[in-house]
Order: structure tokens, then sequence, then C-alpha cells
């Protein structure tokens, strides 16, 4: 089987495994002039080859046809005009992608679906399990932010999707947040979702936002990881002192003007918890999109695409090697090298 043959290959030889990134499309991104909007699995595997990285785990881009957005409401709706539950036809062409037009690269692509804590769970649930009898499938991720879903509706009615996990032994990532205005993506919530939940495997992404009470508790946890996905970027909106980043007094102390005494000062902080991943295409953020009080709100952030990797790869090597294999595959597959 794929799955046990990619595991196998992985725990012979020390990789980077890129733990974050996004294939798909964005219709919405693309129609408010936004970007990234689209990446290819082929674009990935170009990007992986030029920038030193040997796997990586992807799923689709944050919005699914499922939702309607409408332009004058910050309310977002449903339709089963293009498929019949959240990321259906995503996570299938993500997966038709990655196996039926690309299968040369199935090697270096670990596929996690994307899905929504809070609706239609049981259909999600099923189509979980039956397309998983027919590709590998490393784990799941969701962005409740964008799709305004809550973290917590994972134990209520999104339990079918937990427990899937559950029984296939399978990772979970969670988008992260600490803005006042975004109450779907508590990266507090996440963390204490994880402490009630120790025989499943949690990631809280991007740093969780540099929370240092998170970052701690999510440390003394044995099933609770945080990546540092768009670090170089969120570097920037804690210079700015951003509410999108833990506030001062909570945030974790380091010199942000400086993003590589960041990430080494984390993963020597954290040293079993610190995951890396690029976030690719998500390097760039340049949107609109609501807050929790109905308000658009515009963001332009910059990275160019080889920023990430140039940091990365001036970490020492041990922790390099940490954060980028050894907790990966604690991660992925609960087992230590």
């Amino acid at each position: 089987m794929h799955y046990e043959n990619i595991k196998s290959t992985l725990y012979k030889k020390e990789a980077v495994i890129d733990v974050h990134t996004h294939v798909g499309i964005s219709p919405k991104f693309f129609y408010q002039y936004g970007y990234p909007y689209a990446l290819s699995v082929e674009d990935l595997v170009i990007r992986m080859n030029q920038l030193g990285i040997d796997f990586s785990v992807t799923f689709p881009f944050v919005d699914s046809a499922y939702y309607v957005n409408n332009s004058s409401s910050s309310r977002i709706e449903t339709t089963t005009e293009y498929c019949n539950f959240p990321f259906e036809l995503e996570n299938k062409n993500m997966l038709n992608e990655i196996n039926e037009i690309f299968p040369e690269y199935t090697n270096k692509i670990l596929p996690f679906l994307m899905f929504d804590p809070s609706r239609e769970a049981e259909k999600q649930a099923n189509f979980m399990e039956e397309i998983s009898e027919k590709y590998s499938i490393f784990g799941i991720k969701t962005a409740s932010t964008y799709i305004q879903a809550f973290v917590n509706d994972l134990e209520g009615k999104g339990s079918p999707i937990l427990e899937f996990a559950r029984n296939k032994n399978l990772p979970i990532i969670f988008h992260s947040s600490v803005h006042p205005d975004d109450p779907w993506a508590s990266a507090s919530d996440i963390v204490d979702l994880a402490e009630r939940n120790p025989d499943i495997r949690f990631c809280i992404a991007h740093s969780a936002r540099f929370l240092e009470p998170v970052l701690k508790k999510a440390d003394e946890l044995d099933n609770c990881f945080v990546d540092f996905s768009a670090f170089i970027i969120h570097c920037k909106l804690a210079v700015q002192n951003s509410p999108s980043i833990a506030i001062e007094d909570l945030r974790f102390k380091a010199d942000y003007n400086d993003p590589l005494s960041v990430m080494v000062k984390l993963a020597e902080t954290y040293p079993d918890t610190m995951l890396w991943g690029s976030d690719t295409p998500f390097n760039y953020w340049i949107q609109k999109y609501y807050t929790g009080d109905g308000k658009l709100v515009e963001d332009r952030l910059d990275c160019e695409y080889r920023e990430e990797t140039n940091i990365l790869h001036n970490v020492p090597k041990a922790l390099k090697t940490n954060i980028t294999y050894k907790n990966n595959l604690r991660f992925l597959f609960g087992e230590e090298i």
C-alpha cells in the first residue's frame, strides 16, 4: 500500500518535510482580486525541487464551492449546486490530481483532506472513509476562520469527523487565530481540544500566533504540535502589533525584526513541539475577508517564495532536523525515529 511505502521511506532517511501547503483554487480570492488564488500539484513539486524540500503535506485551499459568499453580507450560506457537503469537490480534485494526473509525484506528496467541523459532518466522514479506501490519506485539516465554523464543534456537530481521525490514527491540522473578532479558530480552544483528546495528534498552525500560554501548554502535551506556517508574514504582523498576533504581554519574547532568530529560539524553547511548514502559496496574503463582527478587512503581507526556506536552511543542523523531520514524523505517524 502506498501509505506504508511512503512511511517506510520517510523513516529510512532524514528528509525535509513541509507540513503545511495548499493546492487547488479559490474562486472567491480570484474574483476579489486577492492573491494567492491557485496552485497546481505540478507547480508545488517544482517549488519543492527548487527550494530543497523533499516531502510536502498538502491540502485544498481554504474555500469550497459548497459555500456561497454574498458580497453584500458577511454571512456564509451554503449550496449543493456543485457539491453535496463541504470540500467534496476540492478534496476529490486534489486526490485526482495527485494520484491520476501526476502519479509520478505521489512519492513526494502527503495529502490531507480539508474539512468543516460545523456542517454535514456525517456526510464528510462517510466520504473520508470511502475515499481513504481508494487513496492514501495522511491526515485532515480545517481553516475554520474562513468558513465561519467553530473549532469546538469537532466534539459536537463534527464528532463523526473526529472519530474518523481517531479510528484511522490520522493527525489534524488547525488554522489558528487570536484575533478578538475571530471566534472560530481560537488557538486556546485548539490546545484545549488536544488536551481533551490525548489519543489524537493535533497541530496548531501559524506558530499559535506566538501566544506563549498556548505554546507552553502545547509543549506539555505529547499529542500537540505547533507549525511555523507563513512564518515571515506573522513576524511582520508581530512587529506591527497586529491584533492577528498575541498581545505583547502574552507574546513569546523574541526579536520579530529578525525572523531567523525567532525560529531558532522557538525551536530551542520547544524542541519536541515545533514543525516546519511553509504555507505555500500563502507566503503572500493579499485578501479581503470578513471578521466576526461583520467588518470587511483588507490585508497585504508580502513574502517572496524563497524567503521561508532561506531562513529554514540557516537554522542550526540539530534544530533543523527536529523541526523538519523528527517532530514531523511523530506528528504524522505517532512514532519516534
